[in-house]
């Protein structure tokens, strides 16, 4: 009954703000004019525009685009930009190069290169290994790689000397990789390898 109470008195109080604040008009004003001020009598509220002003007019440039260059998506780094720098051990065993920094991954899906037998590197997943035989003695950058890859990229690589190898990953980033360490037996080979994003 309480509640009942208080429902009735809240209602009657809604119901006289209107009234109230329309005897607070010039003398000769209707009903037509009370009506007219009834939003004068609303509480203040912001602007209709507000929520559009909490959020900025444009959103900041991305650093692709204030280096003047745009990569396929947001947050995508532009084409040739180095992803990943340091020596990479690569055994039997998959390793994903397109993770933030490559991990073994067993043969699941992400899985890029792996070494097969002695003496031989293998693409797993897509991914494309070509054998560097440039003229210069300077190490191929993103450019040549990703050439030699889409030229004469295959699943499968030989290992000898100083080799260098390009390779395209399941991503699609391009990868340089330097032969370091061969170790037969254990049928591991060690790299300084660079990773770019293929934007």
């Amino acid at each position: 009954m309480a509640a009942a109470v208080v429902t009735a008195v809240a209602t009657i109080v809604a119901a006289l703000i209107p009234v109230v604040a329309s005897s607070d008009a010039p003398s000769g004003s209707g009903p037509t004019d009370a009506a007219a001020t009834a939003p004068s009598t609303t509480p203040v509220s912001a602007p209709a525009t507000e929520p559009a002003e909490s959020e900025p007019a444009s959103a900041p440039a991305s650093a692709s685009e204030q280096a003047g260059t745009t990569g396929s998506g947001p947050g995508t780094p532009p084409a040739g930009s180095e992803h990943w720098r340091e020596r990479l051990l690569i055994d039997s065993e998959p390793k994903d190069l397109d993770a933030e920094q490559p991990v073994a991954v067993g043969y699941a899906d992400e899985g890029d290169i792996f070494t097969i037998g002695t003496d031989e590197i293998g693409g797993w997943n897509g991914t494309v290994i070509s054998l560097w035989t440039g003229k210069t003695a300077s190490l191929p950058g993103f450019e040549e790689c990703s050439s030699t890859v889409g030229a004469a990229g295959t699943d499968t690589a030989r290992l000898a000397g100083n080799a260098v190898l390009c390779v395209r990953t399941s991503d699609g980033n391009i990868a340089r990789l330097k032969l370091t360490e061969l170790e037969v037996v254990d049928r591991r080979a060690m790299f300084d390898a660079v990773i770019w994003a293929a934007g």
